[in-house]
């Protein structure tokens, strides 16, 4: 019986040791590694812990913005659904990184990046899927286009190609500028809004 069970524990450690290993690199080496070449890069981004990432200091930008109600019209979206991406660049810089668990988001918004980003079919830049793992950012972009990766997004693209020829959206002018003119004079003078630019 005592050899049984040595046989087990044995067969126990040879299959948890790897597992062991495989999880540490997981979740601390490639992790640190990556850090270490955002860092020589320039790529700054908020301190992360090893198994949340920045997951703390993401709800704590949350409940912050959500906490104060916003004014009847207000325009500053951003800083109340994602205000991580309001607060980090103001702190750590353009581009800038943040961490989900173990993985990095690099987050960029150079127009020439993005544009690099989002037209790439080879899959050479992983979109992280429409909202990046995020349930509330899936409900804002949906499965869209901008989510969407490799032969899907160029099949995607494909199909919607021709709704967007310069000669249909030119003919679109007429009809956004009148619906635009008549959503603007709904709204209130713009002297009741507070103004970001004191020109």
């Amino acid at each position: 019986m005592a050899a049984l069970l040595g046989i087990l524990l044995v067969a126990f450690l040879a299959a948890a040791v790897p597992f062991a290993f495989r999880l540490l690199h997981s979740f601390l080496w490639v992790p640190r590694r990556l850090e270490r070449r955002f860092r020589r890069q320039g790529i700054r981004g908020p301190p992360r812990r090893p198994l949340s990432g920045n997951a703390a200091g993401y709800r704590d930008l949350l409940a912050a913005a959500q906490s104060a109600p916003l004014a009847s019209f207000h325009h500053a979206v951003v800083a109340r659904v994602a205000p991580h991406y309001r607060e980090w660049p103001e702190r750590y810089g353009r581009p800038f990184v943040f961490w989900l668990g173990p993985r990095p988001r690099l987050v960029v918004s150079d127009p020439e990046v993005v544009k690099a980003v989002l037209t790439d079919p080879t899959g050479t830049f992983d979109k992280a899927g429409s909202g990046g793992g995020n349930p509330l950012a899936r409900q804002l972009f949906g499965e869209g286009l901008v989510g969407l990766t490799g032969e899907k997004w160029a099949r995607h693209r494909r199909v919607i190609a021709p709704a967007f020829n310069m000669e249909r959206i030119k003919g679109w002018i007429s009809e956004i500028t009148a619906i635009t003119s008549s959503m603007l004079d709904k709204w209130e003078p713009w002297e009741h809004f507070p103004c970001t630019n004191n020109s």
